[in-house]
């Protein structure tokens, strides 16, 4: 579906997603916004768009973000939730902290609010710990602290994955199907059981996207893991846009622990096209560069 947000044509949702081979249902106009805070990021992944990013963020335009939501809102477009992201967010709590005051005055109590983070930093923790969040997602990509600690391209802190005073339901983990790492179902079966030990309740298996070299070289579909091969991990639903993206559900019950356990294949890197990107400075559909809206 199209619209004209800021004189400029957009495409946005109005079908959920399909179950098996059954007709996608209609819903409301809606967007995800993401709001990119800053670039920089204490991590170095090497499948990040953002890695190796050096640069030095420009000032961040609280009042034009919040007159994008308000436009969204005067246009009857259902904000899904506004995913504050980056680069690593905690690495300038300021502005994060900022948008929270904002997010929780009236006009915009309702709008869901999810934070992205890879929970290594303190300050990751002090931003967990905010009343504000609907939801949480936390980067972890292995079980073990040494190979986590190769992949991320730093030190894994000691203090890091306390969780003292966040609210654990409201949180799941993401975890990056990687050659070589998290590729197989004895990976996967450990990756569950380091989870569970966390006091997670949820944690997603996600393939890479086709973002660089790296991604295409180390790229797991989640189709080749035998997911049936895992004990006590039970199948619950499966989902999907068409070609563009794919998802299972499933829960796995480890001595009386259930995990929340999902499955995500982004197949189409242009699926997020009916999502918009605010860096601080511009709107965009997508996530190019050159797809300036506002």
């Amino acid at each position: 579906m199209e619209i004209r947000l800021f004189d400029k044509i957009i495409s946005i949702k109005n079908l959920g997603c399909r179950y098996g081979s059954q007709p996608a249902s209609v819903i409301p106009p809606s967007v995800n916004l993401f709001v990119k805070v800053t670039n920089g990021c204490n991590a170095h992944c090497a499948f990040c768009s953002n890695a190796g990013y050096s640069g030095i963020n420009a000032e961040f335009d609280y009042d034009k973000l919040w007159r994008i939501v308000d436009e969204l809102i005067a246009k009857k477009i259902l904000v899904n939730r506004i995913n504050i992201t980056g680069g690593e967010p905690a690495t300038i709590p300021h502005v994060v902290n900022r948008i929270l005051d904002q997010a929780s005055v009236k006009r915009y109590k309702d709008i869901h609010l999810h934070l992205n983070t890879n929970g290594l930093l303190a300050a990751s923790q002090t931003l967990m710990r905010h009343h504000r969040w609907n939801s949480i997602s936390m980067s972890l990509h292995h079980y073990d602290k040494n190979t986590l600690s190769e992949i991320y391209g730093t030190k894994i802190p000691d203090e890091a994955f306390r969780f003292n005073g966040v609210n654990m339901d409201i949180v799941n983990a993401s975890c990056n199907l990687i050659r070589g790492y998290i590729d197989n179902p004895t990976e996967v079966e450990k990756m569950l059981q380091y989870a569970i030990s966390l006091g997670l309740p949820r944690l997603g298996f996600v393939a890479l996207m086709n973002v660089n070299d790296y991604c295409r070289e180390h790229y797991v579909d989640f189709d080749e893991i035998d997911f049936e091969a895992i004990p006590h991990l039970y199948f619950t639903e499966s989902r999907n846009r068409g070609g563009d993206c794919k998802c299972s559900n499933y829960l796995y019950n480890h001595n009386g622990w259930i995990l929340e356990v999902y499955m995500r294949n982004y197949a189409n890197p242009n699926y997020c096209e009916s999502s918009l990107m605010f860096d601080g400075q511009y709107l965009r559909q997508g996530f190019h560069d050159d797809n300036i809206i506002f």
